[in-house]
């Protein structure tokens, strides 16, 4: 078989998997997280986050991204993160965890004052079509 016909099966294969079902399963600290459920309410509250893509997170003006996420417990994250925030390019080393009440917890994040920010996990409305 040549390579040209090789390549067409492997990405038409590939984009049939893709569209079917999702190449691995979301990590349990992914999705919309807030420091109050008024702040999940809130498209501009600087206190929400996401996670997305097992290693990419987003807050209201700073993004990050995973290079290195470890397990640490059962429940338990750590994590090399390459940032960028307000101009400025900047890294992060945080713990991350899901407590026994589904909280998600970050110590050491990238933002914020305090050592260890909370967050709840924030039911987002899917977009009526």
């Amino acid at each position: 078989m040549r390579v040209a016909a090789k390549l067409t099966m492997v990405l038409t294969l590939g984009a049939a998997l893709a569209g079917s079902a999702p190449a691995f399963a979301a990590q349990p600290y992914e999705g919309f997280w807030a420091s109050t459920k008024k702040d999940c309410r809130d498209d501009d509250s600087p206190n929400r986050m996401s996670i997305e893509g097992g290693n990419r997170m987003y807050w209201y003006e700073t993004r990050c991204r995973a290079s290195e996420i470890t397990a640490d417990g059962k429940l338990g994250w750590k994590m090399k993160l390459a940032c960028e925030g307000e101009g400025e390019k900047f890294r992060s080393n945080p713990r991350v965890s899901i407590a026994t009440d589904g909280k998600l917890v970050m110590d050491n994040g990238p933002v914020g004052q305090a050592k260890r920010q909370t967050y709840v996990r924030c039911e987002i409305a899917k977009k009526k079509r």
